[in-house]
Parts: structure tokens; C-alpha cells; sequence
């Protein structure tokens, strides 16, 4: 009887191991990569060991990891059809002077709304490896997938195809809102802005809608200028040779607008500020307030 259980229970164990063996010669074996030279699913049968050569095992790791691609060519300017085609329902972003350098996997191609940039074929260390192309306000261009660094000269807005908005954000560019964008013109972004800014959107203002008439210059300083976001860091003090146009924080003198355009401030000359002009400095109104008119 005990022969017979000896007998029956080594048959069992012998079934039972030729099954193990008949199924692992065929079930594939996971195992991670990289450790004692395992295969991930690996088909070798037995022990799911493979004999691959360390350089066939550091190539494999390098292609798993994505390569950055440095900066070849230089960025493009191109004409507005060529832009305008590729920013079909594209957004605006606005960014302060800085300077970042932007990884791409496709070209970018953008309308510079407002401000200066320069940007730069790098390799990913940094190393410059062609010249600056120069944007200002106004131009359209294309940047090559790669490596790129953005010198953010000027107070910028740039309407984009570019989708890497998360990478854009952390180089201190922000979106701008739906509104601005149906507005076609964004913020541009008012912080970072100097007095010459200023001055010179207000000499494109001028340019744009002409020279107020002289009779009219008190209404277009205080409905208009004066209210003027853009205009922000300007004053004006009407004088008897024309608008002094000044820096509103340092008090400088910076250019006359007079009934025939602008004139450069000259330090020897003498401007007289009108009486209205005055009022229009302490009280922030040029009409003289009906409780003093009967004095």
C-alpha cells in the first residue's frame, strides 16, 4: 500500500512538472529591460534570458529616449499671405523683455503684433550656432523645429500656431483672452512699458488719424489721451508753441506736437503754459469749476 502512494504521488509530481515545463516553453516571459540582459517579452522558451550585446542595449536605451534637435537654420521673415494662411483661428501671446530659449518639434510660424524680438539657432546647451534674425512689430516669420533662443526686446505680442503653450508659459509668455484676440490686437501688454513706448504709439496714433486741430487739443488730451491706457506714462501741457509731450513719472520733456507735427523739444526755447493748461493740472479739467466763476 505505502508502494502504491509512492508510486501515485511521484506519477502526480511527474504530470505535474511536464505541464509546467510544456507551458513555459511556449508563454512569453515579461520581464523589465536592462536587468541581467532580459528581453521585455521575450519568446526564448526556457528562461526568457538573452545574450544581446551591451551596444546593441545602449542603442536600444537611446532611441527610447527623445532626442532635442539643435537649431539649424535661421528664422525667416515671410510676407503676410504666406502668414496669414498658417494663423487661421491661432491665438496671441504677449511676453515681457526677456530672453528663453524655446524646444520645438514643428516649425512655428507667427505675426509679431507688437514689439521687437530676435531669435537665434541654438544647440540644446545653448551654444549659438547661427546669426539673430531681428522681428519687429508688423512682420510675419517662420522659426525651424529645434532649439531657438527668444531675445524678448521690447514688449511683444505675437499671434502663433506654436502648440507647446504649456512650454511657452514657462518661458513667461501668457495667452491672452479670447476678447483681446476677437479684438485682433491682444494687451500689448501695458507692464514693462516706457514713456517711449508710449510715445511712439502715440505718434502712430497721430499718424494714423492726423494732427488735431489746435482748437480741439484740450478735448484730445482730456476724453481721449489722458484715458488712453497706452498712453499711460505720458502728461501733456498745452503751451503757446503746441502740446509738451512728457514722461509722466521723471517730468522730462520729450517732443511738441503743434498744428503742423511734431517738433523736438528744444531747451532753449521758452514754452508758456496756457491758463487752461494749468487748471487742467491741478484739477484735472481745463473748464474753470462754476464755484469760482464769479470770482
Amino acid at each position: 500500500a505505502m508502494l502504491m502512494v509512492r508510486y501515485s504521488t511521484s506519477m502526480v509530481l511527474a504530470v505535474f512538472a511536464a505541464s509546467v515545463v510544456t507551458s513555459s516553453a511556449f508563454a512569453p516571459v515579461i520581464a523589465p529591460f536592462g536587468v541581467a540582459g532580459r528581453n521585455v517579452n521575450s519568446l526564448s522558451g526556457r528562461s526568457g534570458l538573452s545574450a544581446a550585446p551591451a551596444g546593441s542595449r545602449n542603442a536600444l536605451a537611446r532611441a527610447s529616449v527623445p532626442a532635442l534637435r539643435m537649431g539649424g537654420e535661421a528664422a525667416q521673415k515671410i510676407s503676410a499671405e504666406a502668414g496669414e494662411e498658417s494663423l487661421q483661428n491661432c491665438r496671441y501671446w504677449s511676453c515681457l523683455p526677456s530672453m528663453s530659449t524655446m524646444y520645438t518639434d514643428l516649425p512655428e510660424t507667427f505675426h509679431l503684433i507688437k514689439g521687437k524680438v530676435a531669435i537665434m539657432p541654438v544647440t540644446v546647451s545653448g551654444v549659438p550656432t547661427g546669426d539673430a534674425v531681428e522681428f519687429v512689430e508688423g512682420d510675419y516669420g517662420v522659426v525651424p523645429a529645434g532649439a531657438y533662443r527668444w531675445d524678448v526686446q521690447r514688449p511683444s505680442t505675437k499671434m502663433t500656431n506654436c502648440r507647446e503653450g504649456l512650454q511657452m508659459t514657462t518661458k513667461g509668455w501668457q495667452e491672452e483672452s479670447p476678447f483681446k484676440a476677437l479684438q485682433g490686437k491682444g494687451t500689448l501688454s501695458t507692464k514693462g512699458r516706457t514713456s517711449q513706448d508710449d510715445l511712439e504709439y502715440l505718434k502712430g496714433l497721430v499718424a494714423e488719424k492726423g494732427v488735431p486741430p489746435q482748437s480741439s487739443w484740450e478735448n484730445a488730451i482730456q476724453y481721449k489721451l489722458d484715458r488712453d491706457i497706452y498712453c499711460a506714462n505720458l502728461s501733456f501741457v498745452v503751451t503757446d508753441k503746441g502740446i509738451l509731450v512728457q514722461d509722466r513719472v521723471s517730468g522730462e520733456n520729450l517732443e511738441v506736437l503743434t498744428a503742423e507735427g511734431w517738433k523736438p523739444y528744444n531747451d532753449q526755447e521758452t514754452y508758456t503754459e496756457t491758463e487752461a493748461s494749468q487748471r487742467w493740472t491741478k484739477d484735472g479739467n481745463f473748464d474753470t469749476s462754476p464755484f469760482f466763476l464769479n470770482e
